[in-house]
């Protein structure tokens, strides 16, 4: 059985940690994969969507968004989190206006992102069947079973808070 240890150690997932304010104490865990993590680096130096639909970069989106995934606020379903799809062990989305971020979450209050990509290009190219499937492939090939994987979609299975 393979556990958030042997997918760290091996290098198939990476932890993502942010500065949180003194007052904030993180509540939940992030990881993403090499491949998400080298998107990530190109949003962080700059990278911007063709057409921007909010106010911040992108990569303040990504910052708010991560800095309250962390630190525990409470995140609004649909406009925030959703399952891409109702079905066991379901492959969840984290949202910007302008970023998607596709992964699973391994435990309530953990999750993996596995790809990110603009909004606009998602729904233009509707890529959401390909995220969904090529996660669960990459699922399949890392070992990971239903003790990794969250099978509800309901908010209050994936966050606590």
């Amino acid at each position: 059985m393979t556990t958030i240890s042997d997918l760290v150690t091996s290098g198939a997932i990476v932890k993502i940690e942010l500065d949180l304010a003194p007052r904030d104490q993180p509540l939940r865990l992030l990881y993403g994969t090499p491949q998400f993590v080298d998107w990530l680096r190109q949003v962080l130096d700059g990278a911007e969507p063709p057409r921007r639909i909010g106010h911040m970069s992108a990569a303040e989106q990504i910052d708010d968004l991560f800095y309250s995934f962390l630190s525990g606020a409470q995140l609004v379903f649909t406009r925030q989190f959703r399952a891409i799809r109702a079905e066991d062990n379901a492959v969840w989305e984290l949202k910007t206006p302008d970023v998607r971020i596709f992964g699973w979450f391994m435990s309530k209050d953990c999750f993996v992102a596995v790809f990110g990509n603009w909004t606009d290009t998602i729904k233009d190219h509707d890529l959401y069947r390909g995220y969904r499937i090529a996660i669960r492939r990459l699922r399949r090939e890392l070992g990971i079973d239903a003790t990794l994987c969250v099978e509800g979609v309901a908010p209050d299975d994936v966050l606590s808070v």
